[in-house]
């Protein structure tokens, strides 16, 4: 290059290259045109002579130093531009693209060459010899790119660590999208580059760690060095941001982009429970969608994912995990559905049918090429069992009855059928018994959706039916099955518990005879287990150990007869004075069984006696004191079926009845006491349910056994319990204005009792805060939200202003506190929403708080502001206008549905 030229150039360098910025940030700019034109100014400034293949490049430093200092000047004019501004997005974009370029072009340059090295030179020596040149060449690369580069990023690292949090945004954003295209750089700016982005991770500012999780998740693949400050990998620390950040946008772009690994895959099916709807949407479109193999996804964990995929309360998540499973994991089995269904693991979890369901919806085509011909039933497999139990459902729910009547087997055909695998299950070695058993299992399934019209048919089921039933190694969910064909192939009710009561007859009468070897050919685990369950408290006869698989074959018919007698009673609707046939199994079955001192036996004979007792009065009244007595001298097991009988009896017939064959209501508040405070959580939980249904049905009220025991340290962990209350007290506040006023009538009390616990508890122990628990108890107590109806009107002006009357109260609690107590207090005050109150109840309001910040003056600076706030929040509603105008606001919000006034209140 002529030196004149050179020298204009590099004299024009201060408008050329910020005409080149200019352009590039306009909204429709070709960063591939303006990246090449930097790109030639570039060689022009830091070249002496043109590039000629072959020959080493003259470089000019200073040309060069010139350049790359003008660029940067540039550059910095964008650091300092807050983030979503358009034209700064673009120059950093501009200056990825131009990076990338200009190593391109690096190596175009270095290829030629590299080939006609490789075809002149041969042996040790021109081996030594290429590494030589190659190391010149490498030199008079980074000359061009590689110092730039350099230079680049060591600017970039010390705006990473500034003190503005823009400059640092803006160094994160160029150093993410730049990372590729860095190409070979020095170890140690790569390892400062590493240091600063781990740091940055953990910044402030979510809008940073976004970007710096970009950049460490581009290097994720490439480096598996150990960080020596905590031990951790790039993965690692992405999968720690994945798990703890606080923000929804960062776990995000993690999801997006880190890779699906044994490391990973565990902590991406995780966020399958993120709270954030949108990131729990995109782990089923990124990351799990794209999973080379759905089978690199444990069992357990799998069905997790699409369980909680399929059940999301978003349906936008529904539709994605739906999507997920019907076009991407269905190529991994190619488009085989019965190959998906066997990889899938039906057998091991609780979430197939729904999962095929959802496949079936979205994919109709596949429906509709489904053919269930006489080959398909001759040949069944777990899989295509199945298919074929879940296919006839989706038919019969969706009315496609036309394909429904092309798959559905006539009823003798599958009786047949039936029969066949379950003479291949008795027969079957112990490997392929399970496999059997499983498609008996669909067949009965499927029994049930058949039309029993036909009665040769009919007749053939039953018979059929009974035979299975006698069987007497039947499994549990076999029993229930031919139970439940047994309802649907009778003609009455009354026809369905006579055929039971015969063969439960049957039953005993084979379990006493002479002959039952052949009938009670138990296997020896199932009789071990039997045994087991059993001897709780073993006899004198079952000591002496002669006569003990005479007693235990016959302890298991028993226990078989109260199976389906259970079975039977769980299907019965009709009173037992309407069907006396119930009441030889009560006398004959189902009290000997309550009066035996086996654990099984008694545990059994009591479900029995609780399910006969909801459908007879007279008998639920009769046995009322025995349930309370198990219910307080009972083993656990017992105890809690004695519970849960106790809360059906008073849903069924209502509080006044039961109190009737009680000493008073004070002894059923002992009861629900007794239970929540039991020292097994799923006795508390059961007591929790039973409880709010009651109270949510208006059966039995109670002011302060939930609300405590929703906040106490001793259930913060019974995820049970915190489901279903976290469920309930919304639900009971919003749906009627008198629970609400219920509940608020024990709000400060409650809220002073959990302030002197939250301050009383141990190291291990942990509770919501105060002020959390504050803030909870003034939305469920906020009238505005209470769901208006019909019969609403009548009740609104005696609870429009519940919250005026809990700020009286906690007023008249604050002089009486100090501390955090008063702290919470004074929180909860600027919580209320006065502006329901009357004139006279604000001036009584203002007067009272004038007082307190009079006689009793605030110490913590904290807690005198904010008591201040609710004096002025006071004195602002005793306006006349204002007040007039925020009560005609107040009694609108009062008419929308309740989540606007949290919108307009947030």
């Amino acid at each position: 290059m002529a030196p004149n030229r050179k020298q204009a150039v590099l004299e024009s360098l201060k408008t050329s290259i910020p005409q080149i910025f200019s352009d590039a940030q306009k909204p429709n700019a070709n960063h591939r045109k303006y990246s090449i034109s930097l790109r030639k100014l570039q060689t022009q400034c830091s070249l002496n002579t043109p590039i000629r293949e072959g020959e080493s490049h003259d470089i000019d430093m200073k040309g060069e130093t010139a350049f790359s200092q003008e660029v940067i000047r540039n550059i910095n004019k964008v650091l300092i531009i807050k983030k979503r501004e358009p034209c700064a997005d673009r120059i950093i974009r501009f200056m990825a693209s131009f990076l990338q370029y200009t190593q391109q072009q690096d190596l175009k340059q270095s290829e030629p060459s590299d080939e006609s090295e490789e075809e002149e030179e041969s042996g040790a020596e021109a081996e030594a010899e290429k590494e030589k040149e190659a190391e010149v060449e490498t030199e008079a690369e980074e000359t061009i790119s590689s110092r730039f580069v350099e230079y680049f990023m060591r600017h970039l690292l010390k705006g990473l660590t500034a003190k503005n949090k823009i400059v640092r945004l803006r160094c994160c954003q160029m150093v993410a999208l730049s990372v590729n295209s860095l190409g070979e750089i020095d170890e140690d700016i790569y390892q400062e580059l590493k240091r600063s982005l781990f740091e940055r991770i953990k910044d402030k500012e979510a809008s940073i760690r976004i970007q710096a999780a970009t950049a460490l998740s581009r290097l994720q693949s490439t480096d598996t060095e150990i960080d020596e400050n905590d031990g951790k990998t790039i993965i690692q620390k992405l999968v720690w941001a994945l798990q703890h950040d606080s923000s929804a946008e960062v776990r995000r772009v993690i999801l997006f982009n880190l890779d699906q690994s044994e490391e990973t895959i565990p902590f991406i099916v995780e966020r399958a429970r993120d709270v954030d709807a949108i990131n729990r949407r995109v782990v089923y479109l990124k990351p799990m969608a794209e999973i080379q193999d759905f089978r690199m996804i444990p069992v357990q964990e799998r069905h997790f994912l699409l369980k909680c995929g399929l059940n999301d309360r978003d349906p936008m998540v529904q539709k994605a995990a739906t999507k997920m499973i019907s076009i991407h994991w269905i190529r991994h089995a190619d488009h085989n559905l019965l190959e998906f269904l066997e990889r899938i693991d039906i057998l091991e979890g609780d979430s197939a049918e729904a999962i095929l369901n959802a496949f079936l919806s979205s994919r109709i085509d596949i429906v509709n090429s489904i053919k269930l011909d006489e080959q398909f039933w001759n040949n069944l497999s777990s899989e295509s069992a199945f298919l074929a139990k879940v296919l006839i459902r989706f038919l019969q729910a969706k009315e496609y009855d036309e394909k429904l009547d092309s798959v559905l087997p006539e009823v003798t055909r599958l009786c047949f059928i039936t029969q066949n695998y379950t003479q291949l299950w008795r027969e079957s070695e112990k490997g392929a018994k399970e496999d059997y058993e499983f498609i008996v299992t669909q067949l009965l399934d499927i029994g049930k959706c058949l039309d029993y019209a036909d009665e040769v048919g009919r007749r053939k089921i039953f018979d059929f039916l009974k035979t299975v039933i006698m069987c007497p190694d039947v499994p549990d969910n076999h029993l229930a099955s031919v139970v439940e064909l047994f309802k649907i192939i009778s003609l009455d009710e009354r026809d369905f518990t006579r055929t039971m009561v015969e063969i439960i007859s049957d039953i005993q009468e084979v379990s006493i005879s002479d002959d039952q070897d052949h009938l009670f050919s138990t296997s020896e685990s199932n009789l071990k287990k039997i045994k087991l369950s059993l001897t709780g408290s073993p006899t004198k006869e079952e000591q002496n150990g002669s006569k003990e698989p005479e007693i235990l074959k016959k302890k298991l018919a028993q226990l078989k007869c109260l199976t389906i007698c259970r079975l039977m009673l769980e299907r019965s609707e009709e009173s037992l004075q309407n069907n006396p046939t119930l009441y030889g199994l009560l006398n004959e079955l189902i009290v000997p069984s309550v009066k035996s001192n086996e654990a099984v036996l008694l545990e059994e004979g009591l479900h029995c006696l609780g399910l006969c007792c909801c459908l007879d009065k007279t008998l639920g009244q009769h046995n009322i004191h025995l349930f309370t007595y198990l219910l307080q001298k009972g083993h656990l097991e017992i105890q809690r079926k004695s519970l849960m009988i106790f809360f059906d009896m008073l849903t069924c017939y209502g509080l006044n009845f039961v109190i009737l064959g009680m000493k008073d209501a004070s002894e059923i508040k002992g009861i629900f006491e007794h239970a929540l405070d039991h020292d097994d959580p799923e006795m508390q939980a059961i007591a929790a349910q039973g409880l709010s249904k009651l109270m949510l049905s208006r059966i039995y009220q109670d002011k302060d056994l939930l609300i405590l025991l929703y906040f106490f340290p001793s259930t913060i962990d019974n995820i049970a319990i915190q489901q279903c209350l976290s469920y309930f007290f919304p639900a009971y506040c919003y749906s009627s204005s008198s629970n609400q006023a219920l509940l608020s009538s024990v709000t400060v009390e409650a809220l002073e009792d959990l302030c002197i616990t939250y301050d009383d508890l141990n190291g291990d122990e942990k509770m919501v805060s105060p002020v959390q628990i504050a803030d909870i108890l003034a939305d469920w107590t906020d009238t505005s939200k209470v769901i208006a109806t019909k019969y609403q009107d009548n009740e609104e002006d005696a609870t429009a202003q519940l919250q005026t009357i809990i700020a009286f109260e906690l007023l008249e609690l604050i002089p009486r506190q100090a501390g955090k107590i008063r702290k919470t207090m004074c929180y909860m005050l600027n919580k209320m929403r006065i502006d329901n109150g009357s004139e006279d109840q604000l001036r009584r309001l203002l007067t009272q708080a004038k007082a307190i910040e009079t006689d009793h003056p605030f110490q913590e600076s904290v807690v005198k502001n904010m008591f201040k706030r609710f004096i002025h929040k006071v004195e602002k509603y005793q306006q006349p206008e204002t007040h007039q105008e925020n009560r005609r606001e107040s009694r609108e919000n009062s008419a929308m549905p309740a989540d606007e006034p949290s919108q307009q209140e947030a």
